[in-house]
């Protein structure tokens, strides 16, 4: 699993950061998540709901500290190996 966590106000060429991120995910991981619908555990549950459908490119915007370092933790408890081939990009807020 690869976990990138990038800043909200991250400078980047494109005027757009939703679209400048998801342009690095693979074509076909688009799926948008929004941290701040969530509370730190109902994000844990929507992130496994989602690869148990097969996503495995997750773009998480608007993350609190909190929320960036439960995922982080989820992401150690991978003992079977199904996350292995998961990239989730998180974008923090500030």
């Amino acid at each position: 699993m690869d976990i990138h966590v990038i800043s909200s106000n991250w400078e980047t060429e494109a005027p757009d950061l939703m679209g400048f991120v998801s342009a690095s995910l693979p074509p076909s991981a688009v799926p948008y998540v929004y941290a701040d619908a969530y509370a730190t555990d109902g994000l844990l549950e929507i992130l496994e709901v989602r690869v148990a459908r097969g996503e495995r490119g997750l773009l998480v915007m608007n993350c609190s500290t909190a929320q960036v370092q439960a995922v982080l933790e989820w992401s150690t408890c991978d003992d079977d190996g199904q996350l292995q081939d998961l990239e989730i990009i998180l974008v923090r807020r500030d």
